[in-house]
């Protein structure tokens, strides 16, 4: 019996001993597939920011006119003037060719000086369409830009959402806002469409969350369409109060607001915001 135990013994021993010999095989096999993995996901992301950066060179340069008669002729295309209120696109917008590519295209978001330089998109009847899809629909881990789904010619307030990516794409930069001297040098956000071009002042930014339906808060994301003047005197009254710091603008009843959203990972479900008031338009 003594020889028999101390056989067994020796048995799982030695299979012990084999499964040992054969882990870092394993170990390496599986560093192998994630850095597999992580080569595929760079490849892919490097490949989207490319798109854009072709995308980008389109509209910056000179535009090419589009006949007037392939674009806009219907006023529930989203690409339709939603945010200007003009009837007619702008002639010769670089912008046009985009939205007779991809009737789902709404405008151009641009930061002079940061790396936000991206189409926005619209599809009110699937909101989340572009979260994972790039401009041409498809799937893409940084995503497309896009503007809330609520949004009609008449709102108060236009928010537009993008992924904040840690290889700097997307809306990575807009966390840079947390330093004043960061506003200071990029106060102004640059939104066109091809029936307008529009210029906006930033105003606040601030960190912030999505908040359970139980709790009493002011949701930036839900502020869209002011019931009355108070209401939106409320609102921006939040947004001033919530900033990290003073920008020295405001705004009132009838000015019309742009808001970008983050992820942000200060928190559970947090959000970087930066909300600017719109100052010019062409």
């Amino acid at each position: 019996m003594h020889n028999s135990s101390t056989q067994g013994r020796y048995s799982k021993k030695k299979k012990r001993i084999r499964w040992t010999k054969f882990l870092p095989i394993l170990l390496l096999l599986l560093a192998a597939e994630f850095g597999i993995l992580a080569l595929h996901e760079k490849s892919g992301l490097d490949k989207s920011q490319k798109k854009f950066e072709a995308l980008s060179q389109q509209v910056h340069s000179a535009p090419t006119p589009i006949p007037s008669g392939e674009i806009g002729a219907n006023p529930s295309d989203p690409t339709h003037p939603s945010v200007s209120g003009a009837s007619d696109p702008i002639p010769g917008s670089q912008y046009l060719a985009l939205a007779a590519a991809n009737p789902d295209f709404y405008g151009w978001l641009q930061i002079d000086g940061t790396t936000i330089d991206y189409p926005v998109m619209f599809t009110p009847d699937d909101p989340e369409k572009y979260l994972h899809l790039d401009f041409d629909g498809h799937r893409s881990t940084t995503g497309t830009p896009f503007l809330d789904e609520r949004s009609t010619p008449d709102s108060d307030n236009f928010i537009i959402y993008a992924h904040n990516m840690n290889n700097g794409t997307m809306f990575k930069d807009l966390l840079n806002y947390e330093d004043k001297s960061y506003w200071e040098a990029h106060p102004i956000i640059h939104f066109n469409t091809p029936y307008a071009q529009n210029d906006y002042e930033i105003m606040s930014v601030f960190y912030d969350r999505v908040y359970y339906q139980y709790e009493t808060a002011f949701r930036y994301y839900d502020f869209i369409h002011a019931a009355s003047d108070a209401d939106y005197d409320a609102a921006v009254q939040k947004y001033l109060e919530k900033s990290l710091y003073d920008t020295g603008v405001t705004a009132k009843s009838g000015d019309q607001l742009l808001t970008l959203s983050t992820c942000s990972y200060h928190e559970k479900d947090g959000r970087f915001v930066v909300v600017a008031r719109k100052i010019s338009q062409q």
